[in-house]
C-alpha cells in the first residue's frame, strides 16, 4: 500500500514554479525517547520541536542539533479548560513575571532552540495581552514564532509582527488521522500548496504511522522537485509571497 501511495504522489503534476519549498515541523517531542531518537535521524530538514519540560527534551534537543536539525520549543500553552495543561506551560492568568520566567527556564533547558511554536494554545494565542508578554520575551531572547493555529481567533502571528519578530503559521496538519492514506493526502495537500505559492509549513507528531511515511517519502521529495528547509527560512520577509492558504480546520480539543 505504501508503495502505492509514493507512486500517487509523484505523479502529481508539477505546475510552473521556482522548486516549491516544505518544511516539517514535528511536535511533541520528549516524552517518548526511541520515537524522539527516530524523528532526529529522518534525512533532510525536519524541524524538531521539543516540549520543555519533558523528561526526554534536553537530551533528544542535543541529539537533533548534533543531527543538523532546527530544534524549536514546543510551549505548552493553555487551551479549552477540560484539556490538561503539560509541565512548564503558559496561561493567561499568570502574572507577567511568572510568565517571562517561564518562557526564560524554557530557553534555558533547550538552549538549542532558535523559535518556539505553540503546543495547544487555543485560548492563550487569541488572548492580546498574553500574546504581547509572549512576543516580547521572544524579541528579547531573539527566537521566532510559528503559529500552529490551533483557533482562528489566534492574533499570534499579528502580534509578532507588531513587535518586529520573525514569524509563520502553520498551513497543513500531517497526521489528525493516523492511517497512511490520510497522511499522505495531507502531504499531497501541502505539495500542491508549495507548489502554488512557492512554499508550504507542515506539522505532524512522533506517531509510528508517520515515523514510518516520512521515512519512505522524504528520500523521493527531489523526484517531486520539493526541497525539504527549516522552518526558519520560511518566516515572513518581503521576499516570501504573503498569499496565505485557508489552513486545515483546527483541533476542536484545542
Amino acid at each position: 500500500m505504501l508503495k502505492a501511495l509514493l507512486f500517487s504522489l509523484l505523479l502529481l503534476p508539477t505546475l510552473a514554479t521556482a522548486q516549491a519549498r516544505i518544511a516539517i515541523i514535528i511536535d511533541d517531542l520528549g516524552y517518548h525517547r526511541l520515537r524522539g531518537e527516530a524523528i532526529a535521524r529522518l534525512p533532510g530538514a525536519i524541524t524538531y520541536a521539543v516540549i520543555p519540560q519533558a523528561p526526554h527534551g534536553p537530551k533528544l534537543a542535543r541529539l537533533a542539533h548534533d543531527n543538523g536539525k532546527e530544534v524549536i520549543l514546543h510551549m505548552p500553552m493553555a487551551a479549552k479548560s477540560f484539556v490538561t495543561l503539560d509541565a512548564g506551560g503558559l496561561r493567561q492568568d499568570m502574572p507577567e513575571e511568572e510568565f517571562s520566567s517561564t518562557i526564560d527556564e524554557a530557553v534555558q533547558r533547550i538552549p538549542q532552540a532558535t523559535g518556539m511554536n505553540n503546543h495547544m494554545g487555543g485560548v492563550l494565542t487569541a488572548d492580546e495581552t498574553a500574546m504581547n508578554h509572549l512576543m516580547a520575551r521572544l524579541g528579547q531572547h531573539g527566537l521566532f514564532f510559528v503559529d500552529s493555529r490551533t483557533t482562528p481567533l489566534s492574533v499570534a502571528e499579528k502580534l509578532a509582527r507588531q513587535h518586529g519578530l520573525a514569524h509563520a503559521g502553520r498551513d497543513v496538519f500531517l497526521d489528525n488521522q493516523r492511517d497512511l492514506a490520510a497522511i499522505n493526502a495531507q502531504f499531497n495537500r501541502a505539495m500542491r500548496i508549495a507548489k502554488r505559492r512557492g512554499y508550504a509549513i507542515v506539522i505532524g507528531h512522533p506517531y509510528p504511522e508517520t515515523i514510518e511515511y516520512l521515512e519512505n517519502i522524504l528520500p523521493l521529495l527531489d523526484l517531486a522537485e520539493i526541497q525539504l528547509v527549516p522552518v526558519s527560512q520560511l518566516l515572513e520577509r518581503p521576499q516570501i509571497a504573503t498569499v496565505k492558504e485557508k489552513p486545515d480546520q483546527t483541533d476542536p480539543a484545542l
